[in-house]
């Protein structure tokens, strides 16, 4: 019994190990069956539907032969031993040495070794999400219908108990790198206000349906990505709402090589509405006030303003220059961290975070909207995208848009959220914030005609801050 339990337990780890070893194979079957549950919920023609289906369903049955396979291999790797012991036979699985050997083989193979040979990474995993969680942000976030379905499902639900839209809330917007993620994270530390955080992900558009099945307390908090010194963690508010935008869009707006201008409709501006209703019931305290960091924001801007007259939006802008030396020291940055772990990408493009990195396109807020040209490592390039989104801001319906400077908010943050909190209607008792003087030296040529029109609209903005 002895010899035959050492087998087993040796039988047990070869077969698990063959499991551990084909994890790619239990991630494609899981993301084969919801590609088919994705297909049948779409809503596009049918033609295209079939063909969809067709595709999904196909590679769901080569996945799930192939997992077949694999447990009947398993099974009679296990099984095997036990044909030698006599009298017993199959029957040694239900002995307490049988489990035993089979538990310790079982255990072993997914600790033992540490990290299979097709697992190996060039570095290190960068984006700080296991291949578990990976896989499920891709079942999500890959599956627009089926999430957008559980969003409606928790709409639904939301007003039968009583939930209704507010219309008030307020935006926060601005190229990258302009202090909105600190301007965010300082607005939902007073609790006066409320966004969607990292503890959303991936089941963003259905926040309370997710919260049932995972709350995480707060995590202990490390400096993000970025490198900034900005400390985040699971209560951390995000920039989220893109995943809602591209459910309701009629049509893609992230093109090859721009994210391009779009309008929302009647129907999808309730639907926003109702779905800020969703994050506002996971808010720690009653009567907080919707606030999102969206930095493609006024690429629909004009479309909810003609929806809406009660919401605000806060341009954040900085200096030329320096702003365009911080976007190109990001880009350089997000290329080198994302070329070692291509999640990362996978997870910006799902936040359309296009701003830097390998994938990244600028805004196009008309057709004739000129695209930077020219090598991403000058300064040129970074001037010309930063002209292009500050004029189309320049240019957006002012009513309830405010304009607010990078330098200003970092020598006078306390003044700065006083301000704007009675600009917005709300009443909060702010901390005293300690301001940021350490400036960003740019480093290299840089065209003077673009610099002059970059620093006039950056005068122009100056001239219309009242925050």
């Amino acid at each position: 019994m002895t010899w035959a339990t050492f087998c087993l337990t040796l039988a047990s780890y070869a077969a698990f190990l063959l499991i551990r070893h084909n994890a790619p194979l239990l991630h494609r079957l899981a993301l084969s069956s919801m590609a088919v549950l994705d297909g049948m919920m779409s809503n596009t023609p049918e033609d295209d539907k079939l063909a969809a289906l067709e595709q999904a369903t196909s590679s769901l049955v080569v996945a799930l032969l192939k997992f077949l396979g694999l447990v009947v291999t398993g099974v009679t790797c296990i099984a095997t031993p036990c044909m030698f012991v006599d009298g017993l036979g199959l029957g040694l699985l239900a002995t307490w040495q049988g489990i035993a050997g089979v538990s310790l083989g079982g255990t072993l193979a997914f600790v033992v070794p540490k990290v299979l040979p097709r697992q190996a990474r060039s570095g290190a995993a960068t984006s700080g999400h296991s291949p578990l969680s990976q896989l499920l942000h891709k079942m999500v976030l890959d599956h627009p219908h089926v999430h957008a379905a559980l969003m409606r499902r928790e709409i639904r639900a939301w007003k039968a108990r009583g939930g209704t839209p507010k219309p008030t809330f307020l935006l926060v917007t601005g190229l990258a790198r302009a202090g909105t993620t600190s301007m965010l994270e300082r607005l939902v530390a007073s609790g006066a206000f409320h966004s969607l955080n990292y503890a959303n992900m991936p089941l963003v558009l259905a926040p309370g349906t997710w919260r049932r099945i995972h709350n995480p307390t707060s995590s202990l908090k490390k400096e993000r990505s970025h490198g900034d010194g900005i400390l985040v963690g699971n209560d951390s508010a995000e920039a989220l709402e893109e995943v809602f935008f591209q459910a309701v869009a009629a049509k893609s707006y992230v093109q090859d090589d721009a994210v391009v201008a779009h309008p929302i409709d009647a129907k999808g501006h309730e639907t926003y509405l109702d779905y800020q209703g969703l994050a506002l019931a996971t808010a720690p305290r009653s009567g907080a006030m919707y606030v999102a960091k969206n930095n493609n924001a006024l690429l629909r801007y004009p479309s909810l303003r003609e929806h809406n007259r009660d919401f605000h939006a806060l341009v954040m802008f900085r200096e030329p220059l320096t702003h365009a030396a911080s976007l190109r020291a990001m880009h350089e940055k997000y290329c080198a961290m994302q070329q070692d772990d291509p999640f990362v990408k996978t997870y910006m493009d799902w936040l359309v975070h296009h701003e830097f990195g390998l994938g990244q396109k600028p805004f196009k807020f008309k057709e004739q909207t000129p695209l930077p040209q020219g090598d991403r490592d000058t300064l040129d390039h970074w001037l010309d995208l930063w002209i292009n989104h500050y004029e189309a801001a320049l240019a957006m319906d002012r009513h309830r848009l405010h304009f607010l400077g990078y330098e200003r908010y970092c020598t006078q943050p306390t003044e700065v959220l006083t301000s704007l909190a009675q600009k917005v209607g709300v009443k909060v008792t702010w901390d005293t914030f300690v301001p940021h003087t350490k400036q960003r030296e740019a480093e290299g040529q840089v065209d003077p005609a673009r610099l002059k029109k970059a620093t006039q609209l950056y005068n122009e903005m100056q001239a219309l801050q009242q925050i």
